[in-house]
């Protein structure tokens, strides 16, 4: 059963098996914390799915939120896969998110991570439609119209040519852009876990943590089709945000694209804008489960 109106082809749940899951995930303990107190909502970014969590409604304190709850959050799920989880917080008028992957890994941004988060938190009156959230890479204006939602990530950063069909960037996580002639025939598990799990490149970035890796097809000057191996995930994703914004500052920077840059990901179509501020990513987002409420219609 398809359960969002804008769920991609490439996505599909089961809303039985969800449901299900649902209630196991809450039987489970972590540490002293009973996950029978998690509320949740599950998202998705063009595709890519983030599991929402308001920590006001559930409840949690700072000391609460680990890489260990978040793994076991995001890999209860079995009918779906969950790529992350972004823990949302309140304080003093201001609205911030926490990121984790979906093996624990505590990352600093997560793009469609955060435009799922200003979905939820614009639905729940915390934002207005034009606002801005504090990530753990700085402050991020967001816009948020229709279920389309626009965030601006920032200047490009550590940029560094490595070739002429290879560069290195970082745009909120660090990101290798490769540029292949047929997306179709590649192995993107294999090919981007090589290159993640290479210690004397990571390093070379001065990145040792690992670096995300999008491999790029151009179709015509403002239209590429990415596909990325993502840190934490170990794993394609069907959407990454950073790196549809590293891929599209990289054929700018290299094939002159003009922006907006088209990025088409196995999820869905997303854009690349360039203005003052930096870099803009627009796309859809949805919810799949909303908390409290269970799967969406």
């Amino acid at each position: 059963m398809t359960l969002s109106p804008t769920l991609p082809p490439s996505l599909t749940v089961n809303a039985h098996h969800l449901v299900q899951e649902y209630a196991e995930m809450r039987r489970q303990w972590v540490g002293s914390l009973a996950l029978s107190r998690v509320e949740l909502s599950i998202m998705h970014g063009n595709g890519n799915v983030i599991a929402v969590l308001d920590e006001g409604v559930t409840g949690l304190s700072s000391g609460h939120v680990t890489g260990e709850l978040a793994r076991a959050i995001c890999l209860s799920f079995h009918s779906l896969r969950v790529d992350g989880i972004c823990f949302l917080r309140r304080s003093s008028g201001a609205l911030s998110m926490i990121y984790f992957e979906r093996d624990g890994t505590h990352s600093t941004m997560c793009g469609n991570g955060l435009r799922c988060s200003a979905h939820y938190a614009y639905d729940r009156n915390y934002i207005a439609a034009q606002d801005r959230i504090l990530t753990e890479d700085g402050w991020k204006t967001v816009t948020v119209s229709a279920g389309t939602v626009r965030v601006g990530l920032g200047p490009a950063r550590e940029f560094r040519r490595l070739d002429s069909s290879s560069a290195f960037v970082f745009t909120g996580l660090p990101h290798l852009v490769l540029f292949v002639d047929n997306l179709d025939s590649l192995d993107v598990r294999t090919a981007g876990g090589l290159l993640r799990y290479d210690k004397a490149l990571c390093d070379d970035f001065g990145h040792p943590e690992g670096i995300h890796v999008d491999f790029v097809q151009r179709i015509r000057p403002d239209r590429i089709r990415v596909r990325t191996y993502e840190v934490g995930v170990e794993d394609e994703t069907l959407s990454c945000g950073t790196g549809a914004v590293a891929s599209a500052y990289v054929a700018h920077r290299m094939n002159d694209a003009p922006f907006p840059v088209q990025i088409l990901t196995a999820g869905g179509e997303l854009v690349v804008g360039q203005e003052q501020g930096g870099l803009t990513l627009s796309g859809v987002t949805d919810y799949l489960w909303r908390e409290r409420h269970g799967p969406s219609p």
